[in-house]
């Protein structure tokens, strides 16, 4: 009971400087939010991405039915194949005229057996090892070329990559700041306290004991601070994809609902590590006397 009774007095004493705390808190775990929610986005859009980028092998003219079946298997079965689909060519010429009114005129008096070739489009596990697996689609008996769009692939892996890693640096970035500024804001209040403190050494009260108001006046800091960030991101984030909604057809976001309970989650957590973590950093030299 102490413990809470000091923690929350201490807080309404320090009104101003409880509040300057979750504000800084607050703008700390707003930014780690958003790396978040830039995390997930990235990994759900490149995954979108990275089904777009087919690798599509063109079947021989001269290969049956039973030859295109065998050639589907076959790709189907090679380790980086996640999905194989064949298209004839009558999917093909079909497909062809539904992508603009311009393209259907153009091949409105065109005989589609003549300008296309069955295929079979295939998507990867694993984005890197396109030129691998464009290799052993080549080497299939019955395929005549296949159709590597390398260049996308690449850029999609390595801006991939340079986010992923931005977004971690950035995050620890994030992490130490917070901490230093819970430190200092809870050096401030044992300031205050220090003659207390050094009265109960003497009387001879535990490290626990003393240390215990400031680590909840620390936590309380960290979760206030956390619940006024997800506010902010949930109205913001939610705004945000109204806006998107229309760039669905080339690359949706997760809605709010999907990522809530990671997000709030790992705020909530951050919030309260920082606050214990940064508490204990600014008491324990006090406690040597």
């Amino acid at each position: 009971m102490y413990p809470l009774k000091t923690a929350f007095s201490s807080l309404g004493r320090n009104a101003m400087m409880t509040i300057a705390s979750v504000i800084t808190i607050s703008c700390c775990l707003f930014l780690f939010g958003v790396f978040l929610l830039v995390t997930f986005n990235i990994n759900y859009i490149s995954d979108q991405i990275s089904e777009k980028c087919e690798l599509q092998a063109f079947i021989s003219e001269w290969s049956s039915s039973v030859g295109e079946e065998r050639i589907l298997k076959e790709i189907s079965a090679l380790p980086n194949v996640d999905s194989a689909e064949f298209e004839s060519k009558e999917d093909a010429f079909r497909n062809a005229r539904e992508m603009s009114e311009e393209m259907a005129e153009a091949l409105d008096n065109m005989d589609g057996e003549q300008i296309f070739r069955a295929s079979v489009k295939v998507t990867l596990k694993d984005l890197a090892l396109a030129d691998e697996t464009a290799a052993q689609m080549a080497a299939v008996k019955g395929v005549a070329k296949v159709n590597n769009r390398r260049d996308i692939i690449l850029k999609v892996v390595s801006v991939t990559n340079v986010i992923r890693i931005g977004s971690f640096i950035a995050m620890l970035i994030l992490l130490l700041t917070a901490i230093f500024i819970i430190r200092n804001t809870i050096e401030l209040s044992v300031l205050s306290r220090e003659e207390e403190i050094h009265i109960m050494k003497f009387v001879g009260a535990t490290d626990g004991f003393i240390r215990g108001p400031f680590v909840i006046e620390g936590v309380t800091v960290g979760v206030i601070g956390a619940m006024v960030a997800i506010i902010i991101i949930a109205f913001g984030y939610s705004a945000l994809t109204a806006q998107a909604d229309g760039m669905r057809e080339v690359a949706a976001l997760y809605s709010f609902s999907e990522v809530a309970i990671p997000l709030v989650a790992g705020v909530l957590l951050l919030g309260i590590i920082m606050g214990g973590i940064g508490s204990r950093a600014a008491v324990k030299r006090h406690l040597k006397v």
